[in-house]
């Protein structure tokens, strides 16, 4: 998923964007059943504007295609690439895949991906300070690899791998990362491997209706498999939805993630950012352990494809686990819009606005926040 937090320029240029997606999806839905319905294709420029990289420009699309339509239920495979280019000079860059097969009993994902992009950093834990932000560009060369098979009902089990190589460049001279007390801070290689458990029930994966989803996972890093840090990861995401009414759903979510181990400051997980609560910015509040709830009503097909959902969400990040809590009043509230791109497939436009305890934030995105 794309994210990246914008700035209003961004927003005010959505509204042209989102009708030139429109004449693609209408020119493609035709295309499509023309073609039996095997394959469709979502276009997305990109152009937008952040304080870190002043004016960006790129595109994204998605392919789906189905590896056998003969078969009533496969769910869709899809290729989607995203670029994006920085007049300063900063690249991102993904080349996602994701495939279905064996009538829906095999599963994999394969994401190459390149970042010269700039990051932030205020120090670990929930004690830091917006005063405290220092910047930096963080290089990264990066491979992840998931592969997962159906053994009873909608149970599966997998396998996932990813490969990071890390280098920070542009540092603070002022900043903690310059004078090297924090983990992390050399050129790094990240290698870690485990199982994963995965329960899926849901009627769609890009914007569901109705259903249960569950990830269960374990990696373990070391010098064994070419890992700078030997670390253990473990995490879990819960999901569910219910159909509350006509072209509403409402959605729920709990995540769990926790780092044991030696681990680099950029991979510890963080509570804000469109993989976490909206509202925070993402490096503001990170630790070994993160928790956080979340909740989404969402009501689709408002006005010619628009929609809008209402959202809050709560959470923490601590050392460990036992020192979790949601004492501190971590909370987050917002609001946001859809469009869809693709009846087909369901694939949304989305741009939220959150705010939390002294932050907010605006976020552009492909696909639902989950």
């Amino acid at each position: 998923m794309l994210h990246i937090k914008v700035s209003v320029i961004c927003i005010l240029l959505l509204a042209p964007l989102l009708s030139m997606a429109q004449d693609s999806v209408d020119i493609e839905a035709a295309a499509a059943d023309s073609l039996a319905n095997t394959s469709s294709r979502v276009w997305l420029p990109i152009l937008g504007y952040t304080p870190d990289t002043g004016m960006l420009v790129g595109g994204s699309v998605l392919q789906f295609f189905y590896l056998e339509p003969d078969f009533e239920d496969c769910r869709p495979s899809v290729f989607s690439p995203v670029f994006i280019y920085t007049f300063e000079n900063q690249i991102m860059a993904f080349l996602g895949l994701s495939l279905n097969w064996g009538e829906n009993r095999n599963a994999a994902n394969i994401v190459p991906q390149y970042f010269n992009f700039p990051d932030q950093f205020y120090g670990i834990g929930r004690d830091v300070s917006e005063d405290d932000e220092e910047d930096y560009t963080s290089k990264r060369l990066g491979l992840d690899l998931d592969y997962n098979r159906k053994v009873l009902g909608d149970l599966r089990l997998g396998v996932s791998y990813s490969l990071l190589k890390n280098q920070l460049r542009e540092l603070d001279p002022e900043g903690q990362l310059v004078n090297g007390s924090i983990k992390g801070t050399e050129d790094t290689w990240l290698s870690a491997v485990g199982p994963a458990l995965i329960f899926d029930t849901r009627d769609n994966t890009w914007s569901p209706d109705r259903g249960w989803y569950l990830q269960t996972m374990a990696r373990f890093g070391g010098s064994g498999i070419g890992s700078d840090y030997n670390y253990q990861e473990y995490s879990l995401d819960l999901r569910k939805y219910w159909t509350v009414g006509e072209n509403t759903v409402l959605a729920g979510q709990y995540l769990a993630k926790h780092f044991a181990g030696d681990v680099p400051f950029f991979s510890l997980p963080r509570l804000g950012g469109n993989d976490g609560l909206r509202g925070y910015r993402g490096a503001l509040y990170s630790d070994q352990s993160r928790t956080l709830g979340r909740l989404e009503l969402r009501r689709s097909q408002i006005w010619r494809g628009l929609g809008a959902v209402v959202f809050a969400g709560i959470g923490d990040v601590a050392p460990s686990p036992e020192k979790l809590t949601l004492a501190n009043e971590l909370w987050t509230a917002g609001f946001g819009l859809r469009y869809m791109l693709d009846a087909k497939e369901k694939v949304n436009v989305r741009l939220d606005f959150g705010f939390g305890n002294g932050d907010s934030g605006f976020y552009l995105s492909l696909g639902e926040a989950f």
